[in-house]
């Protein structure tokens, strides 16, 4: 994941590379704030999300590129949909929006977005993914809620991605892990949750383990309720928010990695510049001989 603004050559360089070395994604990180620390230096600097996934696209050819995630205030769900669609042709098919309920305030007061109580934001949130999920996958649509409404859609042009690009939605709670059993098709989740990194908390492997797996389990009960195969949702987990540190050593990463495959998550994104403890030249190694292990199924 791109969280990270950097030149713009040097990005498509590591795009490029990401791309050659067999990653099977690559992220825009959906946030609009920076910051100036205490001696004026500018810290944190941001690219919009949605066109630093069309300069992904427009520099690979074959990996997966989308949006982890984009904060549902601070965008229109229709015209998010439209752009999906604009990726996906643009992507020849291999572009996934991510969306998520979009909890930080520092966004939210540099974009002019009200602050809401998460039990309202849910219930916004609720009718957008509706929304976006719906604009996705029929051809007219048509919604009327309390918060959203969309008259007349048609979509047009129909997606390459067969039978529509796939929805991936960021949840933690139980009130946004309903929506994305309902909706998703790939969940994303991480260890700890933003508004305790905003206190200084940060939670233990075996706490990052328990709540992902308590996680996941929730999501499969809310997704056979309403009627879906739970195998059905592809489980994603972010790293690099929690104490877990798989870049001190290739057998950290493993052992990492086959932790969390244990309890269904399929699918790993990072950040990168890398976060948290890191030794150098692990990263490295991991890309030449472990991920080609873990591929084939050695380890």
């Amino acid at each position: 994941m791109t969280y990270e603004a950097a030149p713009w050559p040097e990005l498509t360089a590591r795009w490029r590379a990401f791309e050659e070395q067999g990653f099977d994604s690559l992220w825009a990180g959906d946030h609009v704030w920076s910051s100036i620390d205490d001696s004026g230096v500018t810290s944190r600097p941001r690219f919009d999300a949605w066109q630093l996934a069309a300069g992904m696209v427009a520099a690979t050819e074959r990996i997966t590129v989308g949006t982890l995630v984009s904060a549902f205030p601070l965008r229109n769900p229709a015209v998010l949909a439209k752009q999906t669609i604009t990726l996906d042709h643009m992507s020849g098919g291999r572009f996934v929006p991510g969306i998520g309920a979009g909890g930080n305030p520092k966004d939210h007061a540099v974009a002019g977005v009200e602050s809401r109580p998460s039990a309202e934001r849910a219930a916004r949130f609720d009718e957008y993914s509706a929304v976006v999920g719906g604009l996705l996958r029929q051809d007219r649509f048509d919604f009327s809620g309390s918060h959203y409404r969309v008259e007349g859609a048609v979509r047009a042009p129909a997606p390459v991605a067969a039978p529509h690009p796939p929805l991936l939605i960021a949840a933690h709670v139980e009130s946004t892990i309903r929506i994305a059993a309902r909706d998703a098709d790939i969940w994303s989740t991480y260890g700890t949750l933003f508004s305790q990194l905003r206190r200084g908390v940060k939670l233990s492997e075996a706490e990052s383990l328990r709540l992902t797996r308590d996680r996941g389990r929730l999501l499969d009960e809310h997704a056979e309720r309403f009627g879906r195969d739970p195998a059905s949702i592809r489980k994603s987990f972010m790293a690099g928010f929690t104490e877990d540190a798989p870049w001190e050593s290739t057998e950290r990463f493993t052992d990492f990695i086959g932790r969390f495959s244990e309890i269904g998550i399929t699918e790993f994104m990072f950040p990168y510049p890398l976060q948290g403890p890191h030794k150098e030249g692990v990263f490295e190694e991991v890309v030449a001989e472990v991920l080609p292990k873990l591929r084939a199924e050695e380890i």
